[in-house]
């Protein structure tokens, strides 16, 4: 046999004893992520939608169906994709087996860097579609910092899913700070931005992100009512609740995130934001509380069982405050969930206290 040949023979040998000397960790992970993950749908580059409301309609309360039916169906895969997220992140934290766990939050990493990679909601071409992908943004960002640092290997498109969020958390900043109406800017949207630039902030190290989260938090709670209530959406007539809790879900995971990463109290008067949760509450037990205020009959059906996902920002709100009260309330309706805050928060937050000590220094 001609000397090429045997030494080609002998790597071929030589390579599988080697191929099968190092497989069975690296196979096992492999064939475990392959398994669990989601099939990552093909990103989503632009959105170009008008309003969900009549174009006369000031106060955005008189709806369009058909527009309406026009923005879920151009979100639907965004929201789906974030919903996949926040699942396997959930999936993760329940598994036992190592390989099993890394394979869920791989999954996640994986999925997050395939929408970087193609600088995915990167062309936002109109108004509402900027008002509308903040909170798409955040909803990404923390599913992916849930799991940022629990795969060794994965410097590199760590690095890529980043700079990736940095440049959407960049444009929200740009558009709160230049082009969103007066309403929007302090309004519920404004609460999803900040939920959404302040968690960049957290995983960049970037101040100036997390200082206009503080900042847009403080705003928002400075300009509730006496009695809690929000008066942008109060003002908001059938859906007053419906954006009272809207507005309290990011800013509530906003605080707490904020706090959990060593900036103090996330721009929030604790008493203050208590009033706010109470009030959200009893009115979601009673809407006619919202009506009296406004003098419309509220779209929210009343009861919290009814509005469980709506009301998932109590799981934050008492590792925050330690509400005694409002622990026994909610205790029977675990687990909570939203997708957008972080999936299960029930997992993320219950028999947790978050602390508002000041420890970051960047």
């Amino acid at each position: 046999m001609p000397l090429s040949m045997t030494r080609k023979g002998c790597g071929i040998v030589l390579g599988t004893v080697l191929a099968l000397s190092l497989t069975p960790l690296a196979t096992r992970e492999a064939e475990a992520a392959s398994d669990v993950c989601f099939t990552v749908p093909q990103p989503v580059m632009s959105l170009g939608f008008g309003s969900r409301y009549e174009a006369a309609s000031k106060a955005r309360t008189d709806l369009d169906e058909e527009s309406d039916a026009a923005v879920t169906k151009a979100l639907k895969p965004i929201d789906k994709f974030i919903q996949n997220l926040s699942r396997e992140v959930t999936r993760a934290s329940a598994k036992d087996d190592p390989t099993i766990k890394r394979a869920h939050q791989r999954c996640v990493i994986d999925a997050v860097h395939k929408w970087a990679s193609a600088d995915a909601l990167n062309d936002m071409r109109t108004f509402n579609a900027k008002l509308a992908v903040p909170s798409r943004i955040g909803g990404i960002a923390i599913a992916y910092a849930e799991v940022r640092n629990t795969v060794p290997g994965l410097e590199i498109k760590q690095k890529v899913i980043e700079n990736w969020l940095s440049r959407r958390a960049k444009e929200t900043v740009y558009f709160f700070d230049n082009e969103a109406t007066e309403g929007a800017s302090r309004n519920n949207l404004r609460a999803w931005a900040s939920l959404a630039v302040g968690e960049v902030g957290n995983l960049t190290k970037n101040r100036e992100f997390v200082e206009w989260a503080i900042l847009s938090n403080r705003t928002m709670i400075e300009g509730a009512s006496a009695n809690g209530s929000l008066p942008l959406e109060m003002n908001r007539k059938q859906y007053a609740l419906h954006y009272q809790l809207h507005a309290m879900s990011p800013l509530m995971t906003s605080v707490a995130r904020l706090c959990d990463q060593g900036y103090g109290k996330g721009g929030a008067d604790f008493d203050k934001l208590a009033t706010m949760a109470r009030f959200s509450v009893r009115a979601v037990k009673d809407p006619t509380i919202v009506q009296k205020i406004n003098g419309r009959s509220q779209t929210v059906k009343p009861g919290i069982k009814e509005n469980l996902s709506a009301l998932a920002w109590m799981e934050p709100y008492v590792a925050l405050t330690g509400d005694e009260m409002f622990e026994r309330q909610f205790a029977a309706y675990r687990d909570l969930s939203n997708s957008k805050l972080g999936g299960n928060l029930t997992d993320l937050y219950a028999n947790r206290q978050v602390s508002c000590t000041i420890s970051a220094s960047n």
